[in-house]
């Protein structure tokens, strides 16, 4: 909601621009034509990346049409403003391999640099991006309610982007790390409303709901001290835990439906990328079909009967 915020803002500021009027509060629905709306975007792009681009038209197009439903407008002049296309780029991921297990383990430890270290915490946080790919903004959102479930059957409630609801389970290692920050947490705050399900699942040493920037924050600490920072990508952050977990959910196997499900993408062409991202992702997909264990079992019989062709020659 604040990006959609930010970007129609930002563009109705050069919209205004556009047309010589001081601020965007003196743009009006008959300013909204196709030629001025292409100007505005065409400013946009001059000074911002693709994505934010492309994110900004997503947020006017919706905004127009918003306006055509309500006879405000006769047509939505976006359909006619052009955007850039989206880059074939593949995901981000963490190049360490052992950069999960290195920085679950720093997460465990007190930060001997922090005024006041909370390492059950930073374990229970560092190990739901790691074990379930939410993004920071889910994680930020979620409660006490997201955490469902009974014991040894609770699932992860998250409200991902488009405000759509997705499930992922919770593992009984991650379950008994997050009912140990929790054991803490109470110790800390004994007045803190814990079983509420309104509550925070992650607060900071306040006792406040995490915000992105304290999350971010916090996992850069731990990609340092872990000593990994130098094998996270450019720019993608809290993100390349995401992508990391997704490229090793299909390297082990995993189906990209179902990733696809868990990851809260709502096309299957942006889980397939990652199937790119990494050499054995489509080779685990190809070896789990039921046609090549067929294939596999075939070549071991037709194996098998040479070999007693051979011994037969050699007895003869």
């Amino acid at each position: 909601m604040a990006a959609y915020r930010r970007d129609v803002e930002g563009v109705g500021g050069r919209l205004a621009q556009q047309l010589g009027r001081s601020s965007v509060v003196e743009v009006t629905v008959d300013d909204l034509d196709r030629r001025s709306l292409q100007a505005a975007f065409s400013s946009w792009a001059s000074d911002h990346a693709a994505a934010s681009v492309r994110r900004a038209h997503a947020a006017w197009t919706g905004l127009l049409r918003f306006l055509v439903s309500e006879a405000a407008l006769g047509t939505n002049p976006m359909e006619s403003v052009t955007k850039p296309k989206a880059p074939s780029t593949l995901p981000r991921s963490i190049r360490a391999p052992d950069a999960v297990s290195r920085l679950l383990s720093v997460a465990s430890e007190p930060d001997a640099t922090a005024r006041d270290p909370w390492p059950s915490r930073d374990l229970a946080l560092v190990a739901t991006f790691c074990v379930t790919g939410v993004r920071e903004a889910e994680a930020a959102a979620l409660s006490m309610g997201s955490f469902a479930g009974d014991r040894g059957a609770r699932r992860l409630e998250v409200l991902g982007k488009g405000s759509k609801m997705r499930a992922v389970p919770v593992d009984p290692a991650l379950e008994s790390v997050v009912d140990r920050y929790l054991f803490d947490r109470r110790k800390r705050f004994p007045k803190d409303r814990v079983d509420h399900p309104g509550t925070p699942l992650f607060v900071d040493v306040r006792g406040r709901r995490m915000t992105v920037h304290q999350i971010h924050y916090l996992i850069s600490k731990l990609y340092v001290r872990a000593g990994v920072r130098a094998s996270v990508p450019p720019g993608a952050m809290v993100h390349a835990l995401r992508h990391t977990f997704a490229t090793a959910a299909l390297e082990a196997g995993a189906d990209v439906v179902e990733l696809q499900e868990l990851l809260g993408h709502s096309s299957l062409e942006t889980t397939r990328r990652y199937l790119s991202a990494t050499a054995q992702g489509l080779r685990h997909v190809i070896a789990a079909h039921p046609s090549q264990a067929a294939l596999r079992n075939l070549g071991a019989t037709q194996e098998s009967r040479r070999e007693v062709v051979s011994v037969s020659s050699q007895r003869e």
